[in-house]
């Protein structure tokens, strides 16, 4: 048997294993990395810690950091506070908020990955709050980077028009923008009906229909010289209404409103008040230096938590507690055993298994997969500067159409970054509280799978042979 199927085989073995023993895939990962990359590939013991994703390490622990921050000081239930006031009852409506909102941030020239590490920990925190499912949350954030990524201003835009021009082949951005804008908005749409859109509307319908039949019940009860009137289900007509009781006001906790127990900080008026305003300074900075300036988000974000910690160190103290460490190992292990089947061949040969037929329409099919499959559990920008010079030899022939072909590519490329696998799905893990990492991580991978089977036939029929 060739290292590349062993490696596959232990991959699979990996998966099958963590999903019925309460183990970290993450541990079970860094074992196969060593024994596959040292044993059977012959790599030197530094290569495979050259294939720890220190990147997303950082990625992660800062941006899950700063929001754990903001969920002490009371930050982020004032965020969602404010939010909930402009929806009302309309909790359908939150996950499209939050799908335009990482569209805009991505489309704006933030990286994908970017957009969800700053979407992702507020709309994950809206559905724990509101009983949205965490997977319809957490993929209408991805499907929305994803959907804003191919803007002329984005990296990933920018990448594949730089190719095109590159080959002085015509690219056309608007076209390949709005070509994944719709693709991803479809998609959005299946999430949103698969995953409990239907049900949030039907809750909403329920609590009209309650309020209907309220309205029709004559007016029983009493109001008092205020004004007011006091139903049955009031505190006021309780037996110990007169009695005096502890408020916990937006005076009293600086906006913070959470639960008895959750682990915000005691702070007094005056410098909760401090610390959310520095805390949304910090978001907001956070935003507009790495969509105007680049900057790397997990140092920009690691920076400013730290900022604020500073500002009240012992208060502070248990909230690094709260990075996710357990998605942290998982996510980083499994992405290091990757690397490893990169670097021994195992990548490559998929590939060529991929791209073995010479006809046009069925190469930029193969162009496609090789993008989807490979993208899954490696970097799209640099899937996407492997894939799309596989049909680019047919574009310079005009033997496919140029538009479509690229769209597919490039759709297919990144549409798939909701695998677990992936910058964006591991954000998600990392991010959500509503359901055990291990679990959530395979309800990912679940649905990735399906993304990875579908998406890339779906959008190259659409944009290649329709």
């Amino acid at each position: 048997m060739n290292v590349e199927i062993l490696s596959l085989l232990v991959l699979v073995a990996m998966f099958v294993v963590a999903s019925f023993v309460p183990v970290n895939l993450g541990i079970l990962a860094l074992v196969a990395a060593f024994l596959i990359g040292t044993g059977a590939g012959g790599l030197e013991v530094d290569k495979i810690f050259g294939g720890f994703p220190g990147d997303l390490f950082i990625l992660i622990v800062g941006v899950t950091y700063l929001f754990a921050l903001a969920n002490d000081n009371g930050t982020l239930q004032r965020i969602i506070d404010l939010a909930m006031r402009a929806v009302g009852n309309r909790v359908a409506v939150i996950p499209w908020l939050m799908f335009l909102l990482a569209a805009f941030v991505a489309a704006a020239g933030a990286l994908s990955a970017a957009s969800v590490a700053i979407v992702a920990p507020m709309a994950l925190r809206f559905a724990d709050r509101h009983n949205i499912s965490p997977m319809l949350m957490g993929l209408m954030v991805v499907q929305g980077a994803t959907a804003g990524s191919f803007s002329p201003l984005s990296p990933f835009g920018a990448i594949t028009n730089g190719l095109l021009s590159k080959k002085n082949l015509p690219s056309e951005p608007m076209g390949l923008f709005f070509n994944s804008l719709l693709f991803n908005l479809a998609v959005a749409v299946c999430v949103f009906l698969l995953f409990g859109g239907i049900k949030l509307i039907r809750e909403r319908g329920r609590q009209r229909v309650a309020f209907a039949t309220a309205a029709a019940v004559p007016d029983t009860t009493t109001t008092p010289a205020g004004g007011v009137a006091l139903g049955p289900d009031t505190e006021e007509n309780e037996p110990d209404a007169e009695e005096p009781r502890t408020t916990n006001s937006d005076e009293d906790t600086g906006g913070s409103r959470e639960p008895k127990g959750a682990g915000h900080l005691e702070l007094n008026q005056k410098s909760a008040t401090l610390h959310q305003v520095c805390t949304v300074v910090a978001i907001v900075g956070l935003v507009l230096s790495t969509s105007l300036f680049q900057l790397d988000v997990g140092f920009v974000a690691l920076t400013a938590a730290a900022a604020i910690t500073l500002m009240a160190p012992s208060r502070y103290a248990e909230s690094i507690k709260h990075i996710p460490w357990s998605a942290v190992l998982l996510v980083c292990g499994v992405l290091t055993y990757v690397e490893v089947l990169n670097q021994i061949g195992t990548i490559d040969y998929l590939s060529d298994a991929l791209t073995a037929s010479g006809n046009p329409l069925l190469t930029a099919l193969a162009a496609s997969y090789i993008g989807g499959v490979i993208s899954a559990v490696a970097s799209t920008a640099g899937v996407l500067g492997a894939s799309i010079p596989l049909a680019i030899p047919l574009l310079e022939q005009g033997a496919l159409p140029m538009l479509g072909t690229i769209s597919a590519i490039g759709i297919s490329s990144s549409v798939v970054d909701v695998s677990p696998l992936s910058t964006n799905g591991a954000l998600l893990v990392a991010n959500q509280r509503s359901v055990e990492p291990r679990v959530y991580f395979r309800r990912l991978l679940s649905w990735a799978l399906i993304v990875i089977a579908l998406a890339p036939l779906l959008s190259w029929l659409i944009f290649v042979v329709l």
